[in-house]
């Protein structure tokens, strides 16, 4: 009988799953040291509803297979009798199918127990694409995370044995059966495995919603299985339409498109053309910088530019991954869907990059990655943004100087960058996207005795780019065009945290966005206003002095001051920050409203209702707006004559 023991082995692919929980739990134990006992114990309770999904959904095309090949074995007993290879041949795919699928899921879970850290979700199927950028860099993570890699081989060995056992001993379920008869057992068990994917006899299938059990996000992380977001965002539409507003004037109204001048940077513009040079830093949350964070911080270079220029504490990243982040930045386009932009059905749509914008009025435009071109598409989506110029690995002169695994260390990659500035016609627009503060965080061998190490393995890594960073700017400023350069430096998402303030909904997305000019004061300049990754190109336009004959109305110039709002997305909800309040969002749910005085979410607000009322217009006005601009090829309005 093939119906009973891959029964059974799904039963014990569910038991797996809490060990890979509790392995998840161990490695990142930082993380929970924190946490109440009962609440990690309630993470478990909440996670088997999730565990037994996603292997009930696995396991369904077994499961049916086998009740199949039970009922050709059990009407045609003699042919299976004179045919004992047949089944020992049929009974080794089956079991061999099955194992490679649990296998492949196990595996997603062990790998997101380490890339949780740096994506703050579980994995998806959009970071499929990730794994693509690891082939010859592999090794690296496994010899970084050797003990979890040990701690993957011993549960599968665990896991694979008692499944072939399963298979070869054809263990019976002969109680049930005699209970239940025959096909009642089957069908009985088949149905009790649909209610188990389905999440249970609830009016609505199980999602992300029913996930968010607590206030923290990594406690959330924890009652997650990546299987089932997996398998939940292959399922799923990645950005349904959304109408909420007929008026489209209406809509509009509550985005920060609409806020009004007159601009700060207005009668403070240069006569002459001015440069701009973009620096995303890779990784750099907010809490690795000393400034806001009462000095203590592994970014002493960024903290003095931060003073000379303006550091904006409210400002947050559009997603957790640099694919988001650089879609965003360059482009103008948040990470409101589970894909990113770049990578998704909509990356033909129409769109005015920061390359487009500026090559219009004489703007030579490149931009700068030391990791392998190619890399999360970064050279194909610059040539759609409009960026004429694209300087990766394969253009890098010195190959000596790569990392061994990701491409160039920072330093010289930021070196190279200036040399080939120094060439490039006036005026110019150029970005830079760092490399060296990525995992596995090594560091040149010649400055780990010379540069600070922290509580995260990601700290030193920080302190290296931001050495790096100082050395640019020591030889940028001995250039004639230094003082002719708007510098705007930002980071591409958050990673590992440390910092307890920051382990929350608010703080997972708190990154630096500081703008220099060796010319021009920012003092007066609002410095808590709340802006975000989208916010960049208006900015650029805005000190340019560059109308705009069509706007993306989601995003707006940071000189543009007054009650802004970022918007962010992950995993079905939606969060909306301003300086005082942030709304919640669960796709089918309730608006829930916060103070940022509590990003722990301890307290949900009702009052004042007016404000509430407001922010949750402003979020619907945001998810119609980049909904309906996708879909519709329409993340553009006119504007004037």
């Amino acid at each position: 009988m093939f119906f009973p023991p891959v029964f059974i082995a799904t039963l014990w692919t569910f038991f797996t799953y809490s060990l890979v929980r509790f392995s998840f739990l161990l490695w990142n134990w930082k993380l929970y040291q924190k946490q109440e006992t009962s609440d990690l114990i309630w993470a478990f309770v909440y996670g088997w509803r999730f565990d037994l999904s996603a292997v009930a959904t696995l396991s369904l095309f077994f499961i049916l297979w086998a009740i199949l090949l039970d009922l050709w074995q059990r009407y045609s007993k003699k042919y299976w009798q004179n045919s004992p290879r047949l089944e020992n041949w049929v009974l080794s795919f089956s079991m061999g199918l099955f194992l490679a699928v649990h296998v492949l899921m196990l595996l997603f879970n062990f790998i997101d127990t380490e890339l949780i850290n740096f994506v703050g979700r579980r994995f998806t199927i959009d970071a499929i694409s990730q794994l693509l950028e690891v082939p010859g860099k592999a090794q690296s993570y496994v010899l970084y995370a050797w003990p979890l890699a040990l701690m993957f081989l011993a549960t599968i060995s665990c896991y694979g044995f008692v499944v072939r056992r399963l298979y070869r001993k054809k263990i019976e379920i002969n109680w049930l059966r005699q209970a239940l008869g025959y096909w009642s057992l089957r069908l009985s068990l088949l149905l009790l495995l649909l209610v188990a994917a389905r999440g249970g006899l609830q009016s609505k299938p199980i999602s992300f919603a029913h996930a968010k059990s607590f206030a923290s996000p990594s406690m959330n992380s924890l009652v997650l299985n990546s299987s089932f977001t997996l398998i939940q965002t292959l399922l799923r539409d990645s950005l349904p339409r959304e109408i909420y507003f007929q008026n489209s004037s209406e809509m509009l109204k509550h985005l920060n498109g609409s806020l009004k001048g007159p601009s700060w940077v207005e009668g403070k513009r240069f006569s002459t053309k001015q440069n701009i040079v973009l620096i995303v830093l890779e990784s750099f949350a907010l809490e690795y910088m000393g400034l806001p964070n009462d000095g203590q911080g592994f970014t002493p270079f960024l903290d003095e530019l931060a003073k000379k220029g303006m550091l904006f504490s409210n400002a947050f990243a559009s997603g957790r991954r640099s694919i988001e982040g650089i879609g965003a930045i360059i482009a103008g386009v948040p990470a409101l869907m589970s894909q990113p932009f770049i990578s998704s059905q909509f990356q033909t749509n129409y769109f005015l990059g920061m390359g487009t914008r500026l090559e219009k009025v004489g703007y030579h435009t490149s931009f700068f990655h030391g990791a392998k071109n190619g890399s999360m598409y970064f050279d194909q989506f610059m040539k759609s943004a409009g960026v004429k110029e694209y300087y990766g690995l394969n253009e890098y002169p010195n190959k000596d100087d790569s990392d061994g695994t990701w491409g160039i260390w920072d330093e010289p990659m930021f070196q190279w960058m200036l040399t080939k500035l120094n060439h490039f016609p006036r005026p110019f627009f150029s970005s830079v996207f760092s490399l060296s503060s990525h995992h596995p965080f090594r560091v040149p061998d010649i400055y780990k005795s010379k540069l600070p190490t922290g509580k995260l393995d990601i700290l030193q890594s920080i302190a290296y780019t931001d050495f790096a960073l100082r050395r640019f700017f020591a030889e940028a400023q001995k250039m004639d065009w230094y003082e002719n350069t708007l510098f705007i430096i930002t980071a591409d998402h958050t990673s590992q945290s440390f910092r307890p303030e920051y382990q929350n909904e608010v703080g997972k997305y708190r990154v630096p966005l500081i703008l220099f000019h060796p010319r021009l004061s920012f003092s007066n300049l609002d410095s808590t206003q709340v802006v975000s990754h989208i916010d960049i190109l208006p900015t650029v336009l805005d000190f340019l002095g560059l109308p705009e004959k069509e706007k993306n109305y989601l995003g707006q110039s940071v000189f543009f001051q007054g009650d802004r709002s970022a918007v962010n997305y992950i995993d079905g909800r939606y969060f909306l920050f301003t300086k005082d309040y942030f709304l919640q969002y669960l796709r089918g749910g309730d608006y829930q409203m916060y103070s940022m005085k509590d990003p722990g979410q301890k307290l949900p607000l009702q009052q004042p209702a007016a404000k509430k009322q407001e922010l949750v217009d402003r979020l619907k006005a945001s998810i119609q707006y980049f909904s309906q601009g996708l879909w519709d090829n329409k993340l553009y309005y006119p504007l004037g004559p």
